[in-house]
């Protein structure tokens, strides 16, 4: 099982995805025991302190390591309707069967989303206790996983993070390349959004992993609400690039979102901008109010936009994204 100087012993979930490849680096201090379904799969994240488990949250899993904490952030973010319900809701049920076997776990930290939640007017900021609304079968999927850690009896903390952008990420990544080719295609309307750097929403998880509270839930967000053009804004400044907005009518946007979700059918792929996803971007905002964060989980993120945009944006760059 691998011994060491670590702190914590911690099982994560969904550790080769966007968030999961920067929370390992940001949790290089403890013993990491993460669920992985191939040695293949654990090549990419090879660590001295960090010890695969093989399993599908999906498949049959294994029985646990005795840990102290478990993260679970695995998730599909685009898929066939189905299959958000098998990985996101279902999976997590599994894993959390297995999690009561532990007899050393003091927390269930559950990466769920803003989806699950849904969106909210600029006047009322989606609050934690607000009932959830979801759109899309991604955001119904988190809510249903939501109810059966709620239901579990383990103590655990959900936390909901807002838009997330940061090294690694491929969904926001499209709007750096637009910008990069000088030109920005955004949804009708004035759209406001929290966004999160991925560094902060790392150390919103270790905030709640230390933190004494148990059974809550709380978004991670940074307090400043931006507009996508804000957004775009930035990371023209950052590249030192002139960009066009160009603005699509929501009836386009329909079209094609239909168009690639038919297209997905007979391919096999979920394309970024499909028929779930256009559902999401039609609501007017999505904004949440941090008060219990801030002052509840005492969490503050580090990151403004501008910051954080130039760090994403130089990742990107140093790689050869852009």
């Amino acid at each position: 099982m691998g011994t060491g100087p670590f702190e914590l012993k911690i099982l994560l979930t969904g550790a080769t995805g966007f968030i999961g490849k920067n929370l390992i680096a940001h949790l290089k201090g403890h013993e990491l025991f993460c669920l992985v379904r191939s040695p293949a799969k654990f090549e990419s994240i090879k660590s001295d302190n960090i010890f695969p488990v093989y399993g599908d949250i999906t498949g049959e899993l294994p029985d646990l390591p005795e840990v102290d904490f478990i993260i679970h952030n695995a998730g599909v973010v685009r898929c066939a309707s189905k299959k958000y319900y098998e990985v996101n809701s279902e999976g997590t049920a599994a894993l959390l069967l297995k999690a009561k076997k532990l007899k050393t776990l003091k927390k269930f930290i559950f990466i769920s989303s803003q989806a699950a939640s849904g969106p909210a007017e600029l006047t009322h900021p989606a609050e934690e206790s607000d009932a959830l609304h979801p759109l899309s079968d991604y955001g119904k999927s988190k809510a249903l996983a939501e109810k059966f850690v709620r239901e579990s009896d383990l103590p655990y903390i959900i936390l909901r993070p807002s838009a997330v952008y940061g090294p690694g990420d491929r969904d926001l990544f499209v709007t750096f390349r637009m910008v990069k080719k000088g030109l920005v295609f955004l949804p009708a309307g004035k759209k406001c959004v929290n966004f999160i750097n991925v560094k902060d929403v790392c150390e919103g998880i270790e905030k709640a992993i230390l933190s004494p509270l148990v059974n809550d839930t709380f978004f991670l967000a940074h307090p400043q609400i931006e507009t996508q053009e804000n957004f775009a804004g930035i990371i023209a400044e950052c590249a030192g690039k002139k960009c066009i907005i160009v603005r699509v009518p929501f009836l386009f946007l329909r079209l094609a979102g239909a168009f690639f979700s038919v297209a997905g059918f007979f391919t096999g792929k979920t394309a970024l901008l499909n028929s779930q996803k256009i559902k999401e971007l039609e609501a007017e905002h999505w904004v949440v109010n941090p008060e219990r964060m801030l002052n509840g989980l005492g969490f503050h993120p580090r990151y403004d936009l501008k910051t954080g945009v130039a760090l994403t944006l130089k990742w990107y760059e140093e790689r050869g994204w852009l």
